[in-house]
């Protein structure tokens, strides 16, 4: 069976990222990997922020890009695990880390720049390539790899 989907959605404004973001909050439950690439400036983390929010997460959520991981807590007890691999070239510095979030049972984990780090991925993840347009306008392309995610993208398109 083929559970390849794929979703286009494109942004306008910041607070229809934002609603994007909170809308994808309410259609993923843990375990889930959610793979965020593209551009810089392409709203990777503008996304993450949004879906921190749609959690009910009410802590600042920041780039990890010099942390390379931060960990937010919903007051559902969901866990929000935020990768930024960036400046990473190398696999083993993350390897434990990525995999130990990746396996809880109550974590969702948005991972930036995670392209070259695939081996590692979850086989059933969304994709997202995050695309800069101009100052006000991203597009994000959704990809699914599985029967959980196409079921997120087939929330998305209603």
């Amino acid at each position: 069976m083929n559970t390849e989907q794929k979703f286009s959605f494109n942004s306008t404004s910041l607070d229809q990222s934002f609603n994007l973001g909170t809308k994808l909050a309410k259609l993923i439950h843990p375990p889930i990997l959610i793979e965020l690439v593209g551009d810089l400036g392409g709203g990777k983390t503008a996304l993450v922020k949004a879906i921190a929010k749609g959690l009910g997460i009410t802590q600042t959520v920041t780039s990890p890009t010099f942390n390379i991981h931060r960990g937010y807590e919903a007051p559902s007890g969901i866990r929000l695990e935020h990768f930024d691999l960036y400046r990473l070239n190398d696999d083993e510095i993350v390897e434990n880390e990525l995999q130990d979030s990746l396996a809880s049972s109550n974590t969702i984990v948005c991972t930036e720049w995670a392209n070259h780090f695939s081996k590692h991925m979850a086989e059933d993840r969304l994709m997202v390539e995050c695309h800069y347009i101009d100052d006000n306008t991203r597009r994000y392309d959704f990809t699914s790899t599985g029967p959980i995610s196409s079921k997120i993208i087939n929330g998305l398109k209603q």
